[in-house]
């Protein structure tokens, strides 16, 4: 057996254990189950016919994970969507550059804010570091307006539309 026979026998048996398929007996690379196994493990969706063929193979714990798997795929999608529109409505530009880390501490900062949560000095400051000027105008803007709304709650002021003394 050649060394990428073997790599496919080794990788399609970590699969088989990960996805609780080691009573399957065929490990063959070429079966389907390492052809689903892998699909499941690149994050790609599974087809009727593959999870009837896993169902019709009695791999019940397989199939089982693979939902899971797939839910954890749809919510990541839904996660990125939620980001996306939220760098659009924080005028986060399409490009920050080399950094792409960078969205790891972004997506906390924006979804605080966007949850009616004051951002605190340091994350004002983080976000001005890393080029979102207009981000950060626009939260002192949205702080500016809450406050504003507040002050007109407090002094029971709900008619008066504006934030000056204009007449």
């Amino acid at each position: 057996m050649d060394k990428e026979a073997q790599n496919r026998l080794k990788h399609f048996t970590c699969l088989k254990s990960k996805y609780q398929a080691t009573k399957y007996n065929d490990s063959s690379p070429v079966s389907l189950l390492y052809l689903i196994s892998r699909k499941v493990d690149l994050g790609i969706e599974l087809t009727e016919l593959e999870f009837s063929w896993l169902t019709e193979q009695e791999l019940f714990e397989t199939v089982e994970i693979v939902y899971q798997q797939q839910y954890k795929l749809e919510e990541l999608r839904k996660l990125e969507n939620e980001f996306c529109s939220l760098k659009s409505q924080y005028q986060v530009p399409k490009f920050l550059g080399a950094f792409k880390n960078i969205y790891i501490i972004l997506y906390p900062i924006i979804w605080k804010f966007n949850s009616q949560n004051p951002l605190k000095n340091s994350e004002i400051e983080w976000l001005k570091n890393n080029g979102l000027g207009g981000t950060v105008a626009l939260v002192h803007k949205v702080e500016l307006e809450r406050h504003f709304f507040a002050l007109k709650a407090k002094y029971q002021a709900p008619k008066y539309q504006g934030s000056s003394n204009k007449r």
